[in-house]
């Protein structure tokens, strides 16, 4: 697993790019493994490793993620990326360490497939008042997960998105963009936001799949000094940046 800290010299030179300073852990994506292959997702050609992330890592994230919370007001963490978060084998345990670092003030949020929500999950998860969106990938699995996370007051909604809302991942899938969200404007770069991947990476944007122009250092850096830009894949987003002197 690559937890070695990324040059901050290399990484601090001055850009050409609109930069922005990191405000806020967004995303911790506590998996890159998946338990299905859709067609509409970048997971089933995703070039980086696909890897569950280990306990230093993740508690290197939760320190950034609550001292952002205190310096900057994040209101939310997801611990989501690109994969399914309920495949991790210490999830429940990765969700109560989630909130105790960021404490009740923060929303604690998930999105998953259902696949592994069952009802006793749900009933572990139910004193972490964890929001969770179940997608509707696979019906017959979602409704029980739907069902299940209703019961214990977790359900905070269900995606069709890959129908109603979809997106071409910023053109690394085949897929369509529905009109509604085209254009729409991009709350990652112009509001510091990031994603630690799961081998402890920082990048730009919860869609990086490759993990290479997008990153912009390493849990184990001095994030506060780290500055979010945009990359190869904001060219082909869905999201507008709007950034003055930044030609999309």
């Amino acid at each position: 697993m690559n937890t070695t800290a990324v040059n901050l010299k290399e990484l601090l030179k001055p850009s050409p790019l609109p930069q922005f300073r990191v405000r806020a852990i967004h995303q911790i994506e506590i998996t890159s493994m998946c338990n299905l292959r859709c067609k509409y997702c970048t997971h089933p050609h995703m070039p980086r490793a696909k890897q569950h992330m280990d306990l230093t890592t993740f508690e290197a994230a939760l320190t950034w993620a609550a001292r952002f919370s205190q310096k900057y007001g994040q209101q939310e963490l997801n611990l989501a990326g690109i994969g399914e978060s309920t495949m991790h084998p210490n999830f429940i345990e990765y969700v109560y360490r989630a909130r105790e670092a960021v404490g009740d003030n923060v929303r604690l949020v998930l999105a998953t497939n259902g696949l592994l929500l069952t009802e006793e999950m749900c009933r572990e998860l139910a004193p972490s008042k964890i929001w969770i969106w179940v997608s509707l990938h696979r019906p017959e699995k979602a409704g029980p997960a739907i069902e299940a996370a209703k019961k214990y007051s977790l359900l905070k909604g269900y995606s069709s998105d890959p129908s109603l809302a979809a997106i071409d991942w910023a053109g690394q899938v085949e897929w369509q963009v529905t009109t509604p969200v085209k254009g729409s404007p991009c709350d990652w770069v112009p509001n510091g936001r990031v994603m630690v991947m799961s081998d402890g990476r920082i990048t730009a944007c919860c869609l990086d799949s490759k993990g290479e122009d997008g990153v912009l250092g390493s849990v184990f850096d001095d994030v506060e000094k780290l500055k979010t830009h945009p990359y190869s894949i904001c060219g082909a987003c869905h999201l507008k940046l709007n950034i003055p002197g930044y030609e999309q």
